[in-house]
């Protein structure tokens, strides 16, 4: 009786190499619960958001009304982020390695400068930001103001543009037309929905928009790009924290 052939090698095994494990972008199980139905929550989410802060804005006494409607904001940005990780964790998304500072802060510090520029553009130099000041000092809330607009509102609104909607989308159309289609239509679409939101929410002029476009094309081309989400979280984050320090340069030499 003949023993029975051993079954053949793999590729993997006859060079002696590990299979590398599949990013989220390749399409693999990581990515499960990704999907379209998360990502109709989320834009329905953001929609309650967007709403809900003005009613509060119309409700509530003005101190505490800002207050309030960013909270909810927060929230309904929050909420999407952790359903989307209960589901499963997309792999490599939220890997950080040192050279995503790097780009942070090569790419926040030139979108402000793009700021600079585009202001100037009409042929008057851009006015250096200020806000209110008591007696030649910043006011008392600006410190708070500060650590929401630097540290918070950076990492949640990348987690909820960069992070569910740009992923679900891409997973979603990467099955259908390629991955390049998809990283394209997810850029696109996580940018008009983040240019949106801040027109809901905010008061931005032109030049601010057109800013607010370029940074969500840049954070989104980083996700796509390298698959990872803090490239894009320190973007955002070096953008507004020079913003910060503008004002608080401007207001403190005014």
């Amino acid at each position: 009786m003949f023993a029975p052939s051993p079954a053949a090698p793999s590729r993997a095994s006859r060079s002696g190499r590990p299979r590398r494990p599949r990013r989220w972008r390749e399409g693999e199980s990581s990515v499960v619960g990704w999907d379209v139905g998360l990502l109709g929550l989320a834009v329905c989410l953001l929609g309650v958001g967007v709403i809900g802060a003005h009613v509060v804005e119309l409700t509530l006494p003005s101190e505490a009304a800002g207050l309030a409607a960013q909270l909810l904001v927060w929230l309904c940005f929050a909420l999407p982020v952790v359903v989307a990780l209960r589901r499963s964790r997309p792999r490599g998304l939220l890997r950080l390695r040192a050279i995503d500072l790097a780009y942070g802060v090569v790419f926040g510090v030139l979108l402000r400068a793009a700021q600079g520029v585009v202001s100037g553009l009409g042929g008057t130099p851009a006015p250096w930001p200020s806000t209110f000041s008591t007696g030649g000092g910043l006011p008392a809330s600006f410190s708070a103001r500060a650590i929401a607009g630097v540290v918070v509102s950076p990492v949640l609104e990348e987690a909820f543009f960069r992070g569910v909607v740009l992923v679900c989308a891409f997973v979603a159309i990467r099955r259908v037309a390629g991955a390049v289609a998809a990283g394209i239509a997810a850029v696109a679409l996580s940018t008009v929905l983040f240019v949106v939101a801040h027109i809901f929410v905010g008061d931005p002029d032109a030049v601010d928009l057109a800013i607010l476009a370029l940074l969500g094309v840049v954070a989104g081309a980083f996700v796509v790009g390298t698959g990872r989400l803090w490239p894009a979280v320190w973007v955002h984050l070096v953008f507004n924290a020079t913003g910060f320090a503008m004002i608080a340069v401007g207001t403190l030499l005014a």
